[in-house]
């Protein structure tokens, strides 16, 4: 049986500067869009097993809910050649009635899903993986779109081994 870890991540247009600098005396204005208005999620899982680790993704445009979370371990599941036990926080909407009452069908197919301890991120090795890519791939700078946007990120997971996979329904 492999172990796979589950989380969301976002991304907007502009990331958060880690420094800038510019001439003494002249204000500096650096060009940002938060929010829903530039913004890219994405949910992925990283697998560990015996040929090492694996990582998956999917890129959305909307925000992360129940109906994507059980979209995607849809898809995983369809895909499986080994048993799968994937681990995921505690957010509202992996605990979900509607992503609880898909358990036993996903068990059928070999995946089967458990819940990190309460406020453990640390336990979860695609935080590593987020913070690599926010930290050390993704150029820092303010991307004119979200389809740019979204071609820098799947660009900066497809550079850690990511396969992309696409959600039925997610017009991903």
């Amino acid at each position: 049986m492999e172990v796979g870890y589950l989380d969301e991540s976002g991304f907007s247009l502009t990331l958060p500067p880690t420094y800038a600098w510019g001439r003494r005396g002249e204000a500096k204005g650096v060009p940002r869009a938060w929010g829903s208005r530039g913004r890219v999620n994405v949910v992925g899982h990283l697998v560990r097993g015996r040929e090492g680790e694996r990582l998956f993704f999917a890129l959305l445009e909307g925000p992360v809910r129940w109906e994507v979370v059980r979209g995607y371990l849809d898809r995983v599941a369809e895909g499986l050649a080994k048993p799968l036990k994937v681990f995921m926080d505690n957010a509202p909407f992996h605990r979900s009635r509607e992503v609880e009452g898909r358990k036993e069908a996903w068990r059928e197919r070999g995946l089967m899903v458990a819940y990190l301890p309460r406020y453990s991120p640390h336990l979860n090795p695609m935080e590593s993986v987020w913070r690599r890519v926010k930290g050390f791939l993704m150029p820092r700078r303010h991307y004119g779109s979200v389809e740019e946007l979204k071609e820098a990120v799947a660009q900066a997971l497809k550079a850690l081994g990511g396969v992309e996979l696409k959600i039925l329904g997610e017009g991903t």
